[in-house]
């Protein structure tokens, strides 16, 4: 009975620590197409890689955050197809999305539609990064297609950089982003600028307690020139 209860008590808490969602559909806002997205209900972290990307007991939650129109490749968050675009903004997105292939779409090419999407309508800068940035998560293990991973890695640093001069962060965020700008920098082979970013990261009054130590020890593979991009 007390083994019974132990391995109970395992799969009891596993259930309650694992990912769960719930679907959601929407119809895109270009064609009327029916997208079902499976909105994250609730899952548990145990902490993250170097990159910001979170392990644990995420199940499919990056996967789930950008969904794809099947007929027409329309492709973002689920409130980007509930938001009401203009007349003029349809139009361009029409145009754009008629040079893309109707195909099943991965991960990563949904991420990178919904990027160049924000792009085209010109939303801020670190909107646009993040979603850069999810998509390189996806090539992690993908060593074929590491070479694209280090292109989005290359687009995620240029919106934020961008998106600090434009001031869209809060004071309180600033260290964490440059801290994020540096670690794109090293693992995109630009150590010097790596090195740059991490110290402003380290000297940043306002950071968040994490900052410093985590900040240091990156800078140290900087100065090795230490491209690892597994971390």
């Amino acid at each position: 009975m007390k083994k019974i209860l132990v391995i109970f008590s395992f799969l009891l808490i596993n259930f309650i620590s694992a990912h769960t969602c719930a679907n959601e559909t929407v119809k895109c806002p270009i064609d009327g197409y029916k997208v079902t997205f499976c909105v994250t209900m609730s899952m548990s972290t145990h902490g993250s890689y170097k990159d910001f990307q979170k392990v644990g007991a995420i199940g499919t939650y990056y996967e789930e955050l950008i969904n794809t129109c099947p007929k027409c490749s329309f492709s973002g968050y689920l409130s980007d197809f509930k938001e009401k675009y203009t007349r003029e903004q349809k139009y361009l997105l029409k145009n754009y999305l008629s040079t893309i292939k109707n195909s099943k779409k991965d991960e990563v090419e949904q991420c990178i539609i919904a990027a160049e999407i924000k792009e085209l309508l010109k939303k801020q800068n670190k909107e646009i990064g993040f979603i850069y940035l999810t998509g390189s998560y996806f090539l992690r293990t993908d060593m074929s297609k590491s070479e694209l991973r280090i292109n989005l890695q290359e687009k995620v640093r240029n919106n934020l950089v961008q998106a600090l001069a434009n001031r869209e962060y809060e004071l309180s965020s600033i260290a964490s982003i440059d801290y994020l700008i540096a670690e794109m920098n090293r693992r995109t082979n630009k150590f010097q600028d790596a090195i740059k970013y991490y110290d402003l990261a380290i000297n940043n009054k306002d950071k968040q307690d994490w900052v410093e130590e985590v900040a240091k020890e990156q800078k140290e593979l900087a100065e090795k020139q230490d491209p690892n991009n597994d971390l």
